[in-house]
């Protein structure tokens, strides 16, 4: 008895076809993803082609639109006629917030039909022992290679075209300095000793944040969180494995007001009311800005992805995707050694930077080791794991508190940014001024910069 599963799925079918004829617009949602070849139905392809040649003449495409499309084509008795789609109007779900899920996931089966369809083909070809062992291997690593044909052209540009493109953005940018402007297409920390050495980091980028505890990652998130969203004001996610949504949303407000952590959280009674007031202020203002927090604990890549995916279909776009941290993710995949498992979450993040085009700035935890040197400032070589990690992220950024191993340190309240790797500049250290019980980094003044920049090359 033949219990195999088949390779397609009617009713995710159905539930596509169904949104798109009844939400106004969303076939531009799937246009992308979808062909004709990923519905296994044959009434369904006529379906699908009808609402893609309507939507190309930029008409709607409801149901009875589709089935004047159909009719027009002597196509009633291949689809079904109008029976067939009002029934399936009326049983499917109603599924266009679900619409690039059951999309992803039609994409799915196709991929394994083609799969199924080649290996039978290999398979045919080693019974009939008609070709040679080197033939046939050629064959099979040819005929999987092509599935990936379709997407490898897609992402496929002529030099020329990409040195244009750099042209207009470098003169897009020239233009705004003459104007007395600035075009910044990524994002910035809101840190400016720090934003002069990394620059723009730039959608595609994944910026990596490291320190040994009590040196200030989360709030750094936060920093960086808060000026992408609140003053650059693009949209935000911020995947917190570590705190509930309301420590972070606390700390935000505390930030914003600012308002003091340790009374905010353990006796709010004894706040002077202009921080209850700023407090409250915050809460209110936070309520326009485009942030979204998940605290799922120990997120998964497909969790990040698929959260990643909702903001961008409420916003259109993303600016900046905060993972608090790296070593705390986890995956059902097996691994042999830790160092193999980082490297596939420092592989997979970094390429979700470049296919949602933002910025995915990736907490991470040092090794214990340092706290035996003499001079405890973080290098590259105290990356836990460090390899993938070195060789994934555009931009590395160890935090250092002085404070925390000397006590009578001439640095009291200052934090060091070490930026350890940085692909698009050089290398260097920023200072910042470090008020945690506010849940802040902020800017030096100049005098005060300039009077550390010289102790430091000393």
């Amino acid at each position: 008895m033949n219990t195999t599963k088949p390779i397609h799925n009617v009713q995710i079918e159905q539930a596509i076809l169904t949104a798109l004829m009844t939400v106004a617009g969303s076939y531009a949602q799937i246009e992308s993803l979808l062909t004709e070849q990923d519905f296994y139905a044959t009434r369904h392809k006529l379906i699908f082609n009808a609402i893609s040649d309507l939507d190309s003449k930029n008409s709607p495409y409801d149901a009875v639109l589709v089935q004047e499309w159909l009719e027009t084509r002597n196509k009633a008795e291949e689809y079904g006629g109008e029976p067939y789609l009002m029934q399936m109007m009326s049983d499917a779900p109603s599924s266009y917030y679900n619409l690039i899920s059951y999309a992803e996931k039609l994409k799915d089966l196709t991929a394994c039909r083609q799969v199924e369809a080649e290996a039978f083909k290999i398979i045919q070809q080693a019974r009939q022992l008609t070709v040679s062992r080197g033939e046939l291997v050629q064959n099979a690593q040819a005929a999987f290679a092509d599935l990936n044909t379709e997407s490898a052209s897609e992402s496929l540009f002529h030099i020329h075209d990409a040195a244009s493109n750099t042209f207009h953005e470098i003169s897009r940018k020239m233009e705004a300095a003459i104007a007395g402007t600035t075009l910044i297409n990524g994002i910035q920390t809101g840190i400016y000793d720090l934003d002069k050495k990394l620059g723009d980091v730039e959608p595609g980028c994944l910026l990596v944040v490291a320190a040994r505890p009590a040196m200030g990652k989360t709030t750094m998130m936060q920093v960086i969180a808060n000026h992408v969203a609140v003053v650059q004001k693009k949209p935000v996610l911020i995947m917190s494995g570590e705190m509930p949504k309301e420590q972070i949303a606390m700390r935000l407000c505390c930030a914003v007001a600012p308002a003091d952590i340790g009374l905010v959280r353990n006796t709010p009674h004894l706040l002077h009311q202009e921080e209850f007031t700023a407090y409250t202020n915050a809460v209110v203002m936070l309520k326009s800005v485009a942030m979204h927090i998940n605290d799922t604990s120990r997120p998964s890549i497909a969790s990040i992805r698929e959260s990643i995916r909702k903001v961008k279909h409420e916003y259109g776009t993303v600016g900046a995707v905060l993972v608090d941290y790296l070593q705390i993710m986890k995956t059902t995949k097996p691994f042999a050694r830790e160092d193999l498992k980082i490297a596939y979450f420092s592989g997979e993040l970094k390429a979700m930077a470049k296919e949602f085009e933002c910025v995915i700035v990736l907490l991470s935890q040092l090794n214990r080791d340092l706290e035996k040197r003499p001079n405890k400032r973080p290098m590259l070589s105290d990356l836990r794991e460090s390899g993938a990690i070195e060789q994934d992220a555009d931009q590395i950024v160890f935090l250092y508190r002085d404070e925390i191993y000397h006590k009578d340190s001439p640095y009291r309240g200052i934090a060091e940014a070490i930026v350890g790797k940085n692909r698009h500049g050089e290398p260097g250290t920023a200072y910042m001024h470090a008020q945690l019980k506010y849940c802040q980094f902020s800017n030096l003044d100049p005098d005060a910069l300039h009077q550390i920049q010289q102790g430091a090359s000393v």
